[in-house]
């Protein structure tokens, strides 16, 4: 493939120098700030995935609030994910851990002013703190991982970091049932416990110095060059929300699924994608994005199929729990943006995939309710299938396009 490092590369490209290799010099270097990464992410998941678990139960049984209310809050949780690009400007006067760990702490800010949010004004508040933290993590994240590991292994750290996030989100939900089982739930001390985790992550971040030395200028990338990658984000984003909004919502609406169920099919989920992220990470590696996004199209397809048309419940649960499996191949569009972008432009463009991401992530469950209430649950599942057919279509002609570029 044109744009991949040439061997000779391989063993330096990223550990050379400051712009080139995040300031990386040697394997000890990298490695230890990927364990601090890794690290993050655990406690950013934990901390999230709790506040998650707690928070219908919280706005009903403290704050009160209306379904309205609770649909405006939904909302306004994802305006910082529209705005990422413009908000993560102000990352290039910071290095990138410390912007990172800033990140996280406000996260953690965020869900501790929960313990007060009392009211439906300070839980808009609360909620926009917490989502502006945790949207502008992810991009920089993407960055420092892509730039502590060798061309070669990009994919499987990808996936060994998501392995991470998979497993953070599994402790809290074990934490959640148990909390609900064998003691009174207090909210204000869970939220305090919540706040504490993702705090810890953002600490030990800035424990490590690296990624370009801050450029003291604010940036905003949106380069005609990375627009294969800004395509497959959109792409991609749009399969994973028609996912998280209707799957779930199919079983129980549908086929009345009790929430001891879900639970376990979240669990389940949960331990499946910690197994299977580092391994697909390896297959990405092994074939290349193009292969690896075709292949994962083939079984979208095949999912989305199933969720519209066949009606065995027992079924189902089966496509629910590959389908979140599946979304491991996501990591494909991480490393191709690595692979064709500088190093010094990555955080910028990644923050801008995720303002491309979030365009789907407003528009595509809107227009599925509609869909949804007009013509039943085939019918959106049926668009997703389509989605699913109009990305494996753009993918294989990945390795062109880039041939294309590199002439350029």
């Amino acid at each position: 493939m044109p744009l991949r490092p040439e061997a000779g590369e391989e063993a330096t490209c990223d550990r050379v120098s400051d712009g080139e290799g995040g300031g990386l010099r040697s394997d000890a270097e990298r490695h230890a700030v990927f364990r601090n990464i890794l690290g993050a992410t655990l406690a950013l998941e934990l901390g999230h995935g709790l506040q998650r678990g707690i928070f219908n139960n919280f706005v009903v049984e403290v704050v009160g609030i209306q379904p309205s209310q609770l649909g405006l809050v939904q909302g306004i949780r994802e305006v910082p994910g529209l705005l990422t690009a413009p908000l993560a400007m102000v990352s290039g006067f910071f290095r990138e851990n410390t912007w990172a760990g800033i990140c996280l702490i406000l996260t953690a800010a965020g869900i501790f002013m929960h313990t007060v949010a009392l009211n439906f004004p300070l839980l808009v508040v609360a909620t926009l703190v917490m989502s502006t933290g945790f949207h502008l993590f992810y991009p920089v994240q993407s960055s420092i991982v892509i730039k502590t590991c060798l061309p070669e292994e990009r994919a499987t750290k990808v996936g060994q970091m998501n392995s991470a996030g998979a497993a953070g989100s599994l402790i809290s939900v074990g934490i959640v049932i148990a909390i609900s089982k064998y003691w009174k739930t207090d909210y204000a001390f869970l939220h305090t416990m919540d706040a504490a985790f993702t705090a810890l992550g953002g600490v030990s971040i800035l424990r490590k110095a690296m990624g370009n030395k801050p450029s003291g200028r604010a940036s905003m990338d949106l380069n005609p060059r990375y627009m294969s990658y800004y395509v497959l984000t959109f792409l991609g984003g749009s399969r994973r929300h028609i996912t998280q909004t209707f799957a779930g919502y199919l079983l129980v609406e549908v086929y009345k699924t009790p929430v001891s169920v879900m639970v376990l099919l979240s669990a389940i989920s949960s331990v499946v994608a910690i197994i299977t992220r580092p391994l697909v990470g390896k297959v990405i590696d092994k074939w290349g994005e193009q292969k690896s996004l075709v292949l994962n199209y083939v079984f979208v397809i095949s999912l989305f199929t199933a969720y519209g048309f066949v009606k065995l419940p027992v079924i189902l649960f089966l496509v629910f729990v590959l389908d979140h499996g599946l979304m491991g191949f996501d990591a494909a569009i991480t490393t191709y943006l690595g692979r064709i972008a500088p190093k010094e432009s990555l955080a910028a463009a990644y923050a801008m995939g995720s303002t491309v991401n979030h365009v789907s992530g407003v528009s595509v469950p809107v227009l599925g309710g509609f869909l949804w209430d007009a013509f039943g649950p085939g019918v959106v599942f049926a668009g997703g299938a389509a989605l699913a057919a109009v990305s494996l279509i753009y993918s294989r002609s990945l390795d062109r396009r880039d041939a294309a570029l590199a002439n350029t």
